[in-house]
């Protein structure tokens, strides 16, 4: 469904997901929460609090001039795994 015009306060929370965007870099956030509704791999939902990342990294990252990465740590980067930062990249592991 092509869409003209998107008027925000019509949108309800929810209303719009990952799948209804054509585009492959597009993200809106989703991820692997958990939190009151338990494990889950998209959520909407404002009980699931924590975002969780694996703790080792396995495969090569570049992080885009301009771009702002982030990461719960400690983080390890395995044998096979790179992080690039190019110029004005920034990567924060918390």
């Amino acid at each position: 469904m092509a869409i003209r015009k998107i008027i925000s306060r019509s949108i309800k929370d929810g209303e719009i997901v990952d799948a209804d965007v054509n585009s492959s870099s597009f993200s809106s956030g989703s991820g692997f929460f958990q939190g009151e509704n338990g494990s889950t791999a998209q959520s909407s939902k404002k009980g699931d609090i924590f975002r969780v990342n694996e703790s080792t990294l396995n495969t090569s990252v570049t992080i885009a001039s301009g771009d702002n990465a982030s990461c719960a740590g400690p983080l390890t980067i395995s044998t096979s795994g790179t992080v690039n930062l190019t110029v004005n990249g920034n990567l924060t592991i918390v």
